[in-house]
């Protein structure tokens, strides 16, 4: 399927879904897409185990998503609902590799549209975890493709993103800016607990995402993408 089409798929979910606000809340999204939501603690201890086997997170089957409530690690879950919501939009047959990278990407910018990403002014993976909800290393993933999503429109004949992401953009902003709908409070600090929990989850989603830079980008880049991931990300 052709971005375009998946823009114009998150725009129709953004509508019909009136979704304004930031991190998204994917339990009420479903629920409004008439999907068939199943937490794990609803099932009997049979189905629970089963449940388990397949995901400790959350999983789509024959059209019903089924999603453990007690996952520790929020943000990651997110990304799990709204990939499963994926697949149901798209129309996805079968469990594919394609079928896969197409949910993750539909996932990724469902979740933090690049075109907000670039209104709002975010730079780095911080303010991406904290505005959009997203695990660390997705966050970092989704900076990289902006920056990708940046280039791409700087270079191509018009310099304008496709009229999905104007209209998306349009929902959240107003010709004039003080009727604007607005986000969240960009550099809210964050209470102390917060901070230890995220951290955690900094350290459990490190390992995994500094070795597909490594693969992706070979050595030296790699060593220059691990000094952005700790340090911070330059556009």
């Amino acid at each position: 399927m052709e971005h375009r089409e998946i823009f114009r798929i998150i725009l129709n979910v953004y509508e019909t879904c009136e979704i304004r606000n930031f991190p998204i809340d994917c339990i009420d999204v479903i629920k409004k897409l008439n999907i068939p939501l199943f937490k794990y603690s609803e099932l009997s201890d049979k189905k629970q185990r089963e449940c388990y086997r397949v995901s400790d997170d959350a999983f789509k089957l024959k059209g019903k998503i089924y999603y453990n409530d007690a996952f520790p690690y929020i943000c990651r879950q997110r990304f799990t609902l709204i990939h499963e919501v994926g697949h149901i939009l798209l129309g996805h047959i079968g469990d594919t590799k394609e079928n896969d990278e197409e949910t993750n990407y539909f996932a990724s910018h469902f979740l933090a549209p690049r075109i907000l990403i670039h209104k709002y002014g975010y730079r780095d993976a911080e303010q991406l975890h904290e505005a959009f909800g997203l695990s660390y290393a997705a966050s970092n993933r989704a900076l990289l493709s902006y920056k990708e999503w940046f280039r791409n429109i700087s270079y191509s004949a018009n310099r304008k993103p496709t009229e999905p992401e104007i209209q998306l953009e349009h929902i959240f902003f107003s010709e004039q800016e003080e009727n604007s709908v607005q986000i969240i409070e960009k550099h809210k600090k964050p209470i102390r607990s917060r901070r230890r929990a995220r951290i955690r989850e900094e350290l459990t989603d490190r390992s995994t995402f500094m070795e597909l830079l490594n693969l992706q980008y070979g050595n030296f880049d790699f060593g220059l993408a691990e000094s952005q991931y700790l340090y911070g990300n330059d556009l």
